[in-house]
């Protein structure tokens, strides 16, 4: 084996973290494909048990459409529109707009590039290889927020969760589709390699 640089170790240490950040998903998504556990232990080292496990995982994220993940959901957007304008406090009142809601201001496009440039965001992991949540999860996050938005504020904060977390979503496709490469290249070099 060759020495490597610090800046190369460190280099496939990242690749190394990247490809398990996405394992569980990917040995889902090929079981669910109809590879077969064996084969799924052949092309990728991962030892069986570990398989079984995964695959006994129901879900990519347990509890993403549950109350505790709306929740989080529900506090790190209290956090993101900090400042944006609310309803009044009294419904029985009329009070004059102080300022215009933000959806006169900004596209759901613009929001949605800037929940994706929030590291918190992207903790939120909503967008995954196999999925994004429903609409109906992220209208009731939005929807617990108080005191609550003008009307189209809410529908701003829906469409641009909703487009943030298919970009999430379209950009753990692609590492996962680099990630099966390298598998299947490295994979292939190894059998090469015990053949010679």
């Amino acid at each position: 084996m060759t020495e490597w640089s610090r800046e190369h170790a460190e280099q496939e240490l990242a690749a190394w973290a990247a490809a398990n950040e996405y394992r569980d998903e990917i040995i889902k998504g090929a079981y669910r494909a109809g590879v077969t556990k064996a084969r799924i232990h052949a092309v990728t080292g991962v030892a069986r048990t570990a398989i079984d496990r995964v695959l006994r995982d129901p879900a990519p994220r347990p509890g993403l459409l549950d109350a505790a993940a709306r929740h989080e959901l529900t506090t790190f957007l209290s956090e993101f529109i900090d400042g944006w304008p609310r309803q009044p406090a009294s419904v029985g009142e009329l009070y004059p707009m102080r300022r215009p809601p933000v959806a006169q201001q900004f596209t759901p496009e613009q929001i949605a590039e800037q929940l994706l440039a929030s590291a918190g965001f992207r903790a939120l992991r909503l967008g995954t290889w196999l999925s994004t949540p429903k609409g109906e999860f992220i209208t009731a996050a939005v929807e617990a927020l108080t005191p609550p938005l003008y009307q189209m504020d809410i529908d701003l904060v829906i469409d641009a969760v909703k487009l943030a977390a298919q970009a999430q979503q379209r950009e753990a496709r692609e590492k996962a589709v680099g990630i099966g490469l390298v598998v299947a290249i490295g994979g292939a070099l190894i059998a090469g390699s015990r053949q010679a």
